[in-house]
């Protein structure tokens, strides 16, 4: 139970804390330039004014520190509660590396402490102490006073530097989402054959898919009796019912307008029971309100796998006509920016409307990409699920009229269900253009073949953690040198 202190320690640190931490740094430096350079013995007031501000920043560090040391152990805490309860969360692919970022944060909230306390040392030291000190040294008071003081300016610089890399922790222990913010997937499955299910597995945090996983066996086991009756195998029934779940939700977080929360709860009364909706709308484990939090964070780091979501809802709607053009409806995610330091990923989305064979087909991808890209050339085959007559999507699409709400998510889900996706990541240090060719073909007849130019770019973002706190610690490194160099004696 984490007591009210530690949450209102972490509620300040959130909402306040962190904001305070790019102000307070800023205006105690131009104050102390002000009134120690700019306007040398200036009034008490303004004295006074800039001592208030230097307790404000103390204050605020410390509250940030606390909160760092708080939230570590209750962090410890709450792995020694999970390990007891038999969660392998220690063989979790990821986890210690999770970790170690996790609590890396929380000692920079540490550090961030320690320059405002020197920093605020070496103030007073500059302003009250620096006679004394100066003849223990023997030199001069002037020269060691201006000293001091640039060294506390140069502490909050890095203090400020600090602050740009961190992030403030929730304290809400090892719980749903709480730590994607933390996690990057490094490997992730090459052909998808659940969409939704896979990727979801592939991108959450370890703790978090220790939930999933649990989450989805128990909606596996409560399918109600009417939900695919024409599929016998139980396996094939739970998958496909952990789809449409995951579908709905993803639909009601992405077109609220279309699929409101009444109709997300009549389809799902349609796949689970009563006790497993109640679960998945109010639940203790996973609710609505954590798929929303999860959604919205994968949305915005790896939008590619939702892209293809959202274009077979548009496609359904605008032009289903493009359904039955081919035997293969195949469409892909490819962004047009990458960010330099990081890989992309690619997803393409095949989706067989060969309803004559009934038996698996292959496909053959060759990828070509220019010199610089990793890989540069690939070629695979792979097999994609066979057309199945239980999932009904109408051969002539384009006649089939979209309503109701009930026939898109039908539509939606069962093309999803029967649908392949490829997923692949791209990686070039090169910045600019680089231009991709990529061809399908089933029994080496040509089935799809798409140009795409893939730009590298570096992002303000990446200048602003990666130079930013460098330029600002070089700074603070050099500025009291340059000054002693200049003057002590």
């Amino acid at each position: 139970m984490v007591s009210l202190f530690a949450r209102s320690v972490n509620g300040y640190a959130r909402i306040i804390g962190r904001i305070l931490m790019f102000i307070l740094p800023v205006t105690v430096f131009a104050g102390i330039i002000y009134l120690n350079i700019v306007q040398s013995g200036a009034p008490s007031e303004i004295q006074l004014a800039v001592d208030i501000l230097w307790y404000v920043f103390l204050f605020n560090s410390l509250i940030l520190s606390l909160n760092g040391v708080l939230v570590s152990f209750s962090f410890d805490g709450e792995v020694k509660k999970l390990t007891k309860k038999g969660t392998p969360i220690n063989s979790s692919a990821g986890f210690r590396n999770l970790e170690r970022k996790y609590k890396a944060s929380n000692f920079y909230l540490l550090i961030i402490l320690l320059f405002a306390v020197i920093s605020y040392g070496l103030y007073v030291l500059s302003i009250y102490g620096s006679v004394e000190v100066a003849e223990w040294f023997n030199v001069s008071a002037e020269g060691f006073s201006t000293l001091a003081f640039y060294l506390a300016i140069s502490s909050i610089i890095f203090a400020f530097s600090a602050t740009i890399i961190i992030k403030v922790p929730t304290l809400t222990g090892l719980t749903v989402g709480s730590l994607l913010q933390y996690y990057e997937t490094t490997r992730h499955p090459f052909i998808i054959k659940s969409l939704i299910s896979e990727a979801i597995s592939t991108l959450i945090d370890p703790i978090t898919r220790v939930y999933f996983l649990q989450w989805s066996e128990n909606i596996a086991n409560d399918i109600s009796a009417d939900f695919a009756p024409n599929i016998k195998q139980k396996n094939e029934r739970s998958t496909l019912a952990v789809q449409n779940v995951l579908v709905l939700l993803y639909l009601h977080y992405r077109f609220p307008a279309i699929i409101d929360k009444d109709t997300l709860e009549r389809e799902l009364f349609r796949i689970v029971s009563f006790d497993s909706v109640e679960e998945i709308i109010y639940g203790d484990q996973l609710n609505l309100k954590d798929w929303k939090t999860i959604y919205e964070y994968l949305t915005k780091q790896t939008p590619e796998i939702f892209l293809i979501i959202d274009r077979i809802i548009l496609t359904l709607t605008e032009t289903p006509e493009q359904f039955d053009a081919k035997d293969f409806w195949i469409s892909s995610a490819v962004p047009p920016i990458q960010k330099k330091e990081e890989s992309q990923d690619i997803l393409f989305f095949i989706f067989n409307r060969k309803a004559s064979d009934p038996h698996p087909q292959k496909l053959e991808m060759n990828f070509s990409g220019a010199d610089e890209l990793s890989p540069r050339d690939l070629d695979i085959e792979f097999t994609i699920r066979a057309y199945d007559d239980f999932v009904v999507i109408p051969q002539d699409t384009s006649n089939f009229l979209i309503t109701e709400k009930r026939q898109l998510i039908k539509l939606t889900t069962g093309i999803l269900y029967q649908g392949t996706g490829i997923w692949f990541s791209v990686h070039s240090e090169n910045i600019g253009s680089n231009l991709v060719a990529l061809s399908f073909s089933s029994n080496t007849e040509p089935v799809a073949t798409q140009i795409f130019n893939l730009r590298v770019v570096r992002d303000f973002k990446f200048y602003l953690q990666s130079w930013g706190p460098k330029l600002l610690a070089s700074l603070g490194i050099f500025l009291p040198i340059i000054r002693a160099l200049l003057g002590l004696a």
